[in-house]
Parts: structure tokens; C-alpha cells; sequence
């Protein structure tokens, strides 16, 4: 004897034309192309192309420079890991214990001038 599970599957779409809007335009970090995002607690940071990093503590209403330290404002990834924040750029990777307020280099065992453009964070364990 053959049996057969049929499963059937409902979809329900609401459609309010009142509904508030949910992105809003903002002007960015600085008017150019931001390449990557990452959050750490009401921190938002945002790496840009040729700009560095910029930081909003207020939903991206605004935004500060964050790159003192950086020595390749390209920056193509960034990254989160416990308190560290990762920025991968044209020239290696760099990081950051202060939320953005400095950066040193911490590219060892990679080839000189990397070009890091991902991250993945797996435990402690940065890719």
C-alpha cells in the first residue's frame, strides 16, 4: 500500500496603503558609495570607497569619520568580533578595540596588501 502527505501552504498578504514607509533616505557618511555595514551594540559603521569608516550612534541620521589609524580609506568589509571591529581594506585588514576611534594594523601572516573584501565570524574566529 502506496501513501502520499500532501502538504498545503496558505499565504496571507496584507496590503495597507496607509502603512508608514520603512527605509528613509539619508545623505550617507559622506555623499559616495558605502561598500559595507556593521553594528555593535548603538554602534552603526559604515566603510566606504576612498572615505574610510563612518560612524552614526543615531540610526544613521548622522555620521563622524572613524579612520584615525587607517592607512587605505577603501574599505570593503567589516566585521565584528566581540569587542573588536575588523575593517578589511585594499591594504589588509585592521582593527579596532575603541568602536572606531583608532586602528592599527593586524594583517600578519597575510600577503602584503591584501585586498580583503569579506569577513566571516565564526566564535572567536575571524575568516
Amino acid at each position: 500500500m502506496r501513501t502520499q502527505s500532501i502538504c498545503l501552504a496558505f499565504v496571507v498578504v496584507l496590503l495597507c496603503p496607509n502603512a508608514p514607509s520603512q527605509w528613509v533616505q539619508t545623505n550617507g557618511p559622506y555623499g559616495g558609495s558605502i561598500h559595507c555595514l556593521a553594528v555593535t551594540g548603538t554602534n552603526l559603521f559604515a566603510g566606504t570607497n576612498g572615505g574610510g569608516v563612518f560612524l552614526s550612534t543615531n540610526n544613521g541620521t548622522s555620521w563622524t569619520g572613524a579612520s584615525t589609524g587607517l592607512t587605505n580609506t577603501d574599505v570593503w568589509s567589516l566585521a565584528v568580533s566581540g569587542t573588536n571591529l575588523f575593517a578589511g581594506t585594499n591594504a589588509g585588514v585592521f582593527r579596532s578595540t575603541d568602536s572606531g576611534t583608532s586602528w592599527i594594523a593586524a594583517s600578519t601572516g597575510l600577503p602584503t596588501n591584501a585586498n580583503v573584501s569579506a569577513f566571516a565570524v565564526s566564535g572567536t574566529n575571524l575568516f
